[in-house]
């Protein structure tokens, strides 16, 4: 590819950018549902932060079965300093939470209960059964709020936060 490409790419490219003084280049073109920015990009539409990688020289290509991540954990952010391969549980597990961008928990918009409601199921004395009945939910998910398998403890430099957030 040549120089003369590269350069028409990033032009192209950094019309649909908006630079902020937090660093990050916050994507004005389109957005897919997901809310990442999308980009004609060699023939075709892909993922604007995707593309930034490429365009602005920081990768020739990703390594298949990594994810870009946002160290600044905003999503329409396409500035290549603050994009980096990561694997999918990095990327969707470790980096949301700290970012506070999962949908974990009460953040999920199907979610039945919050942290007040786990902590009374917790606390209580009822059967499976009959806490599933009390809250609306399956008793398969009464079983892993107990055992602790969801509704986890958010750690956050060691420190648990999750679990006290709504006594804050």
């Amino acid at each position: 590819m040549s120089e003369d490409k590269i350069d028409n790419d990033q032009v192209r490219f950094l019309k649909y950018v908006d630079k902020r003084d937090n660093g990050c280049w916050y994507w004005t073109g389109s957005l897919a549902i997901t809310g990442y920015g999308n980009f004609y990009y060699k023939g075709r539409v892909c993922l604007a932060h995707r593309a930034s990688l490429y365009i602005f020289n920081r990768s020739k290509a990703l390594t298949p079965g990594l994810q870009v991540s946002h160290s600044c954990g905003i999503r329409n952010c396409v500035n290549p300093n603050h994009l980096s391969e990561k694997s999918a549980s990095e990327n969707n597990g470790i980096d949301k939470k700290k970012h506070g961008t999962d949908n974990a928990g009460s953040k999920c918009h199907f979610s039945k209960l919050d942290w007040t409601k786990v902590s009374e199921i917790r606390d209580s004395n009822l059967k499976v059964k009959e806490l599933s009945k009390t809250y609306g939910v399956s008793s398969s998910c009464i079983s892993s709020i107990l055992r602790k398998k969801t509704w986890k403890p958010l750690l956050v430099d060691e420190t648990v936060i999750c679990e006290t957030i709504n006594q804050i």
